[in-house]
């Protein structure tokens, strides 16, 4: 078994002993990595690797746009929604313009996301609204 296969696995074992209050956080954790790797990338002229990241980043976001709930989410789900729309065409922008600085951007996005999930996820386990 490779490096590579072991984290997939690792990763499926996650995802799947996850409660969708941990699954959203995970999710944010690694499409900020497979921006971050885009961004490594994109610097060291690695164009296969940059379209791997991108299409594993844009997966992500695809999954957590199908995880929201439009009916119970309301107005939030609905800016989400709009959100990941918004990140899918971006990550394309990427792919085609090699232009970090949009890179940069969603990291900033998604990492702020990630720590209002967390924040989420520790009240809902401390018993608070």
């Amino acid at each position: 078994m490779t490096y590579q296969q072991g984290g997939s696995r690792y990763l499926e074992t996650q995802v799947v002993s996850s409660s969708p209050e941990q699954l959203i956080p995970l999710l944010y954790q690694h499409l900020l990595v497979n921006l971050k790797k885009a961004d490594e990338q994109i610097r060291a002229n690695d164009i296969e690797g940059k379209a791997e990241s991108l299409q594993k980043a844009s997966a992500i976001v695809f999954e957590l746009l199908s995880s929201l709930d439009m009916e119970k989410g309301g107005e939030i789900a609905a800016r989400l929604a709009s959100l990941y729309s918004y990140f899918t065409r971006r990550i394309s922008e990427v792919g085609r313009t090699l232009d970090v600085t949009i890179i940069q951007e969603l990291v900033e996005l998604v990492g702020s996301l990630h720590e209002s999930w967390l924040e989420v996820a520790s009240r809902q386990e401390e018993g608070q609204p």
